[in-house]
C-alpha cells in the first residue's frame, strides 16, 4: 500500500504547478479540436487552445509567445468569420483575402512581434515557424503542407524547451512523431506503387518478347 505521507505535495502550492497545468488543459483541448471533423468545433476548440496556450507562455516570461498564440486566435476568428460570409462579400473583398494578402500579413505581424519583443534565439524560432506556417497553410498541400508543419513544430519544441513547458514539448513531440509516421507511410506507400508499376510494365516487356521470339521461330 502507497504511503502517501512519503510525497511531498509542497509542489501544489507553487505557482508554476498551475502555469504548467494550464499548459497541460490547453494541450488536451487542442489534441481534441484537431480529432473533430466538424470546422465549428475545429475552430472553436483551436481558438480556445490558442487563449490558454497564450495565457500558459506569457505566464512563464514569454511576452512573445503569448503575442503569436493571440495572433492564432485571430486567424481562426478570421477564418470562421471568412466560411461564413456570403459569396458577393467575397467578391467585393477578394484581393483581401487572397492567399498571397493573408499570408504575408501574418507573416509581417510574426516579424514585428520578434523584432519588438524577441529577447532569446528561441523566440525567434517561434517568429520563423509563425512564417512558415503562413505561407504552408496557403500555398501547400498533402505531404508539403506535413513537411511544413513538422518543422514548424520542431521550431516551436526550441521554445517550449527554453520556457520548460512540459506540455508545450510533449505536445509537439507527438505531434512531429505523429506526422513524420504519415509521411513515412505514404513514401512507402508511393514506393510500393511505384514497384508494382515497374514489375507490371517488366512482365508485359517479357510477355512482349516471348511473343516476337514465338513469331520468329514460327
Amino acid at each position: 500500500m502507497l504511503d502517501f505521507s512519503a510525497f511531498d505535495f509542497q509542489f501544489i502550492a507553487e505557482p508554476l504547478f498551475y502555469f504548467q497545468l494550464i499548459g497541460f488543459v490547453s494541450m488536451a483541448i487542442g489534441w481534441w479540436a484537431n480529432s473533430q471533423q466538424q470546422d465549428c468545433k475545429f475552430i472553436h476548440g483551436n481558438m480556445i487552445a490558442s487563449v490558454l496556450t497564450a495565457i500558459h507562455l506569457g505566464l512563464l516570461g514569454s511576452f512573445l509567445g503569448m503575442a503569436n498564440q493571440l495572433v492564432n486566435v485571430i486567424r481562426f476568428s478570421l477564418c470562421q468569420s471568412l466560411n461564413s460570409n456570403n459569396q458577393q462579400n467575397l467578391a467585393s473583398t477578394a484581393w483581401l483575402t487572397s492567399p498571397l494578402a493573408m499570408s504575408l500579413s501574418f507573416s509581417i505581424i510574426a516579424m514585428t512581434q520578434g523584432f519588438l519583443w524577441a529577447e532569446h534565439w528561441s523566440e525567434w524560432c517561434a517568429v520563423i515557424a509563425a512564417v512558415v506556417m503562413s505561407f504552408s497553410l496557403f500555398f501547400l498541400a498533402g505531404s508539403q503542407l506535413r513537411l511544413a508543419m513538422v518543422a514548424s513544430n520542431g521550431l516551436n519544441l526550441m521554445l517550449s524547451i527554453y520556457l520548460m513547458s512540459w506540455s508545450g514539448i510533449l505536445y509537439q513531440v507527438m505531434t512531429i512523431a505523429i506526422l513524420a509516421l504519415g509521411l513515412m507511410r505514404e513514401f512507402s506507400d508511393y514506393y510500393n506503387d511505384q514497384l508494382n508499376q515497374n514489375f507490371e510494365q517488366n512482365s508485359a516487356l517479357e510477355s512482349c518478347n516471348e511473343t516476337q521470339v514465338a513469331l520468329s521461330k514460327g
